[in-house]
C-alpha cells in the first residue's frame, strides 16, 4: 500500500495541453488558477495517505508568476506514451514502470488521474491545485470531482520558453551554473564549461560544446543578464555523458519550517544539502574575474545548481586558471564499460552497494 502512493507523486507531473499530447516536453499549468507545477522535492507524505486515501504532495509546488518557473528545471515535464497510458520524467524522478497515468480530455484541458488495486482496494485519484491557509500552493489529490483540477500541457516552445538567469556578472559577462537531470542544448552566444582538474588554489574550466549531458553539472556562460538572453531547449536524453568532471550538483533544496520560521530538520519531507565552507566552493567574482568562492551567506546548495568540492586546506577562493577547448571524456551509456563509477569517474568498490547517482555498466543509475 505504501508504495502506490509513493507511485502517485508522479501524478503531479501528469498532463494537460492547449494540443494533442504527444511524446515531448511540457509544463503543466492549471486552467482554473494560472499556476505551473514545478517539483521541489520527492517526499509523499505516505502516512496521510493511508489515512485519508488522499495525498498532500506540498514538494510539488503550484507557482503563478511565470518569471519563477522560466528558469527552473524541476517546471520542465517529459510525457511519454505507454501501452497502457502515459509515464512522466522530471528533475530527480521519473514514472516509467512504476504507475500509468490516464487524462481525460475537457475543452483543450486535462484531468489527470490513476485509478490503482492493492490489498483488495481500488483508488482513483485526480490530480489537483490546492491553497492551504498560509497561501502555500501545492499538488494533492481527490478521489470526486474538484475545483482546480483541470489542465493545460503546454509545450517548452514559444513563449512558454526555459532560460537561464545570468547570476554573476564578471566584467561585461554574465555566468551561471545548471544541474539537470535531462540535457539541454544551448543557445547562441552561450558557452558550457565542467572542471577538467583542481589543486588547492585553482581549477580549470574545459568548454563542452553547446550540449550539457543529463546528470552533468556545469558552468555557463549566459549571453545577457535575463532568461530571455539565455534560452535552452530541453534534449531527449542524448545517450552519453562526461566523466572526469569535478564539479558536483545537486537537485532539490527543501527546507522545512513552522509558520513561526523554526527549523524543522526531523520532518521527513526535509532535502537540503548543507553548504560546507571548508570543503565546497560556489561560483563567484573576485578582482573581476571568475572563481569559485567560500559563500558567508549560504545555508544550503540551491537546488538545480553545480557546485566545486575541494579539499579542506583549499584557498577560500579557488582561481579559474583558463579555459581549455571543448573535450571532455565521454562515455556512450550504450556501451558496455564494465564497473561502477562516480560521474566524475572514479571507480567504486566492488563490496560497496552505492547511493544516488552513478555508473554502473555504462548506464547511468539512481539509488536512494
Amino acid at each position: 500500500m505504501k508504495k502506490i502512493f509513493t507511485c502517485l507523486l508522479s501524478v503531479i507531473v501528469s498532463l494537460g495541453a492547449y494540443a494533442q499530447i504527444t511524446d515531448g516536453y511540457y509544463r503543466l499549468k492549471c486552467k482554473q488558477t494560472g499556476r505551473y507545477i514545478a517539483i521541489h522535492n520527492d517526499y509523499v507524505n505516505k502516512e496521510s495517505a493511508k489515512r485519508t486515501g488522499n495525498v498532500d504532495l506540498q514538494s510539488l509546488e503550484t507557482i503563478e508568476d511565470f518569471d519563477e518557473v522560466v528558469n527552473d528545471p524541476g517546471s520542465i515535464i517529459y510525457m511519454r506514451k505507454t501501452p497502457n497510458g502515459w509515464a512522466i520524467d522530471g528533475q530527480g524522478f521519473t514514472t516509467q514502470g512504476k504507475l500509468d497515468l490516464q487524462l481525460t480530455e475537457i475543452d483543450g484541458a486535462y484531468r489527470v488521474w490513476a485509478t490503482i488495486t492493492s490489498d483488495g482496494m481500488t483508488l482513483t485519484r485526480y490530480l489537483r491545485d490546492y491553497e492551504d491557509q498560509t497561501g502555500k500552493s501545492y499538488i494533492t489529490t481527490d478521489k470526486d470531482k474538484s475545483s482546480n483540477w483541470e489542465w493545460y500541457f503546454v509545450p517548452v516552445e514559444g513563449d512558454n520558453y526555459m532560460g537561464l538567469k545570468g547570476d554573476v556578472k564578471v566584467g561585461s559577462d554574465y555566468y551561471t551554473t545548471i544541474y539537470a537531470t535531462f540535457p539541454i542544448q544551448l543557445g547562441s552566444k552561450m558557452k558550457a564549461y565542467t572542471v577538467s582538474s583542481l589543486t588547492t588554489s585553482s581549477c580549470t574550466l574545459e568548454e563542452i560544446g553547446d550540449i550539457v549531458p543529463q546528470y552533468t553539472p556545469a558552468v555557463i556562460k549566459c549571453a545577457g543578464e535575463k532568461a530571455s538572453d539565455n534560452k535552452v531547449t530541453p534534449l531527449v536524453w542524448d545517450e552519453e555523458m562526461i566523466i572526469g568532471n569535478k564539479l558536483s550538483g545537486e537537485i532539490f533544496c527543501y527546507p522545512v519550517t513552522t509558520p513561526s520560521g523554526k527549523e524543522r530538520r526531523d520532518n521527513p519531507a526535509w532535502n537540503t544539502l548543507d553548504y560546507d565552507p571548508e570543503t565546497m566552493r560556489v561560483i563567484g567574482e573576485s578582482d573581476g574575474k571568475l572563481c569559485f568562492v567560500t559563500s558567508s551567506t549560504l545555508r544550503f546548495i540551491p537546488a538545480n545548481t553545480a557546485f566545486l568540492d575541494v579539499p579542506s586546506d583549499a584557498a577560500a577562493v579557488m582561481t579559474t586558471d583558463g579555459t581549455t577547448g571543448i573535450g571532455g571524456v565521454k562515455v556512450e551509456t550504450t556501451t558496455t564499460v564494465k564497473g561502477r563509477y562516480t560521474l566524475q569517474g572514479v571507480p567504486l568498490p566492488d563490496h560497496v552497494e552505492p547511493h544516488g547517482i552513478y555508473i554502473e555498466d555504462g548506464k547511468i543509475v539512481f539509488k536512494k
